[in-house]
């Protein structure tokens, strides 16, 4: 009897800690995504669910598009999934925060250097904003994946609030100190050539990760130009330079402001979208100087920049991938791009600068080297001078030394308007006391008394008399 009893009594030690260990291996919440047709969103003939390598696998083909799983909305929580990239794509990548095609999160393998353990490119994270990879405004966000060909390699995601870490064959490779993306629940897909299986989803299983944005340790540096005004998009032609006086913005066009993000970007593909056609914005900044003085200012663009200081251009750059007209780091956004010396006078200085972009993101980061001397930077403000008597300018007027030279000022809505032929006409910014400013330096100063106005343009006078 006594032994029949010991047996019993083995017997449930061994059924109770057999289901201990089943309770604890099925974590609560834990979903099995299923691999089969059913479960998921593809376009016909681009996914096939089979065996491979002993394995049921779903097997994405080339150019398939993302493979959404069906009625799963994410917000926080671990997503751990197998792939086999193939050796000929270019990268195998999971989308999550999906909201559709324009707006998600993605983390990819770029798969020709995912094995590389000096290449920094081996995995990237980045958002999706209207529709554009911004690969290029993110390169702190990429690093090596030191994953391997032919194998499985074990990805998983661990997602908190605004905060991400990525791990490839359980080493931690990506940590992103703030999600970028504009959405923060939605679908989850996949794409690239390549075999996937064992997706797992754990909603709210985070691993005590912070919820909260992590440091961006940039913020305790001054030298970063953070506000801006900044005009609308406009159109720019292929092979065009905005370096005439028709291509600047007039004063009036900085109504808004922008500000930078982390790391001193200012992100304009966020702001204003993405665009097949080359588009430039312009932005100004006003720095005030306690005394003359110089500084050298840092660059980060994409794709094409100007910088004018004081209606003077003093640089012009490109950083275009494509055209293998990219810059260090790769093509990426850095104020290792470029730099450019500042003469700043004692006082008020305008820095205007344009970017254009018709590529991946759009941005600029610019940086003070040096903040000696400096006593502020601000974004420019609109100084709204109503013109009084502006009939006082109007009319045509000729020049002294050459009286076939010929100008004519005309107003149109309240501006003062210079026209030099039926089809080219500029306004005119007013400055007070009869001053008009053009832009390039180019200033016009009126005497309506002896009914006279003189072009100035960098220390060149050129006297023009009005008709009678």
């Amino acid at each position: 009897m006594k032994k029949i009893i010991l047996i019993v009594a083995a017997l449930l030690a061994t059924l109770f800690e057999s289901y201990a260990q089943e309770k604890k291996s099925k974590i609560p919440g834990t979903q099995n995504i299923t691999l089969s047709a059913e479960k998921w969103e593809f376009q016909p003939g681009k996914v096939d669910f089979l065996e491979f390598k002993g394995r049921h696998t779903m097997k994405i083909a080339p150019a398939s598009g993302p493979i959404v799983i069906k009625d799963l909305i994410f917000t926080d929580g671990t997503i751990e999934y197998d792939v086999i990239p193939a050796k000929t794509e270019f990268a195998s990548a999971i989308y999550f925060h999906r909201k559709n095609e324009k707006e998600q999160e993605i983390v990819y393998l770029r798969v020709p250097k995912m094995t590389d353990p000096f290449a920094n490119e081996g995995i990237q994270y980045c958002p999706i904003l209207d529709g554009v990879n911004m690969w290029d405004m993110y390169p702190q966000y990429q690093t090596a994946a030191q994953a391997k060909t032919d194998e499985w390699n074990h990805i998983k995601l661990v997602i908190s609030g605004m905060q991400m870490q990525v791990f490839v064959n359980n080493t931690l490779r990506l940590t992103i100190p703030k999600l970028e993306g504009r959405e923060h629940s939605g679908s989850i897909a996949f794409d690239g050539d390549s075999y996937i299986s064992n997706i797992e989803i754990k909603p709210d299983q985070t691993e005590n990760l912070a919820q909260t944005e992590g440091a961006d340790l940039s913020r305790h540096e001054a030298n970063y130009i953070r506000n801006w005004s900044v005009a609308q998009p406009a159109l720019l032609a292929e092979g065009r330079e905005p370096t005439t006086v028709s291509d600047l913005p007039k004063d009036d066009s900085f109504v808004d402001k922008i500000a930078a993000e982390r790391y001193g970007l200012v992100n304009l593909t966020r702001r204003f979208g993405g665009s097949e056609k080359r588009r430039i914005v312009w932005l100004k900044a006003i720095i005030n100087a306690k005394e003359a003085t110089q500084t050298n200012l840092q660059l980060g663009f994409s794709d094409e920049i100007w910088v004018y200081l004081n209606d003077q251009i003093t640089y012009t750059d490109k950083n275009i991938f494509r055209q293998n007209m990219k810059k260090y780091p790769d093509g990426r956004i850095s104020v290792q791009n470029g730099s450019t010396k500042l003469k700043l006078k004692k006082g008020e200085n305008q820095l205007l600068i344009g970017v254009s972009n018709d590529f991946y993101g759009w941005g600029i980061i610019a940086r003070l080297e040096n903040l000696e001397g400096i006593a502020a930077i601000e974004p420019y403000e609109v100084k709204k001078r109503v013109i009084e008597n502006i009939e006082r300018y109007l009319g045509v007027y000729t020049a002294e030394i050459s009286p076939t030279v010929k100008l004519a000022f005309i107003q149109k809505d309240g501006k003062l308007i210079l026209q030099t032929s039926e089809q080219d006409s500029t306004p005119l910014d007013y400055i007070g006391n009869d001053l008009f400013k053009m832009g390039l330096g180019i200033e016009w100063q009126f005497n309506p008394d002896l009914k006279q106005v003189i072009r100035r343009e960098n220390g060149f006078e050129m006297k023009f008399a009005k008709e009678q």
